[in-house]
């Protein structure tokens, strides 16, 4: 669990002995598939870090269109922002697979950072880390139409199966419209366009990436 820590952006640069303060305070908890970690709105008093299982972030307009915009997977962090600053939750965090969390308080970390200021040092140069990579991933997507924002998903997710490239995780073609904020029409468009092109292969719930997809289509 150390490893996994070290490697979480919010807690990079912390020494074994301040990630062994994290790991004291935190509880760990089995979720099953359907538990909310915090809704939309809530007041934050927790952060959750994701060991086991996965998850879905998600926001959702006044019509009740949900956009998911992140899948949590094993190392993942969720809710530091709002337990922080101790403002409401600004999306929806659901667990979609049965997970286990690292669930560590506010009110446990907001001590730990006054009683620890090389601690708190750390996490505020992290955060400017991380607003300036999403500084960065907002601009890039800003620039991309439908079709580059499938691309830039896939290649996010992909992976490397007994030589094979593909998308593991079963994808219907609305959760896709969902993380990228478009129609389910579209995107069945852009798959057809795609398989036709010989650069995917739909085979058992699985996108198989037959060659690089291209720049733009």
């Amino acid at each position: 669990m150390k490893k996994m820590l070290a490697e979480i952006p919010l807690f990079e640069g912390f020494s074994e002995e301040q990630l062994d303060q994290l790991i004291r305070v935190g509880i760990r908890r089995k979720l099953p598939k359907g538990t909310y970690l915090f809704r939309e709105g809530e007041v934050a008093d927790a952060m959750y870090v994701l060991l086991d299982g996965r998850t879905r972030s998600l926001t959702s307009d006044n019509l009740g269109k949900e956009f998911v915009f992140k899948i949590g997977e094993p190392g993942d962090i969720f809710g530091e922002i709002s337990l922080i600053d101790g403002e409401p939750r600004g999306w929806t965090t659901q667990v979609d697979e049965d997970a286990e969390v690292l669930m560590i308080s506010r009110q446990d970390f907001l001590r730990l950072l006054m009683e620890t200021p090389e601690m708190k040092d750390l996490v505020i140069k992290n955060l400017a880390r991380i607003v300036r990579r999403l500084q960065h991933t907002m601009k890039s997507l800003a620039l991309l139409d439908v079709y580059g924002r499938v691309r830039a998903l896939f290649e996010s997710m992909a992976t490397v199966i007994d030589g094979q490239e593909m998308i593991e995780q079963p994808l219907t073609q609305q959760a896709i419209a969902d993380r990228v904020g478009s129609s389910r029409e579209m995107i069945a468009r852009i798959l057809k366009e795609l398989v036709f092109g010989g650069y995917i292969k739909l085979e058992n719930k699985k996108i198989i990436i037959l060659q690089k997809l291209p720049i733009r289509y």
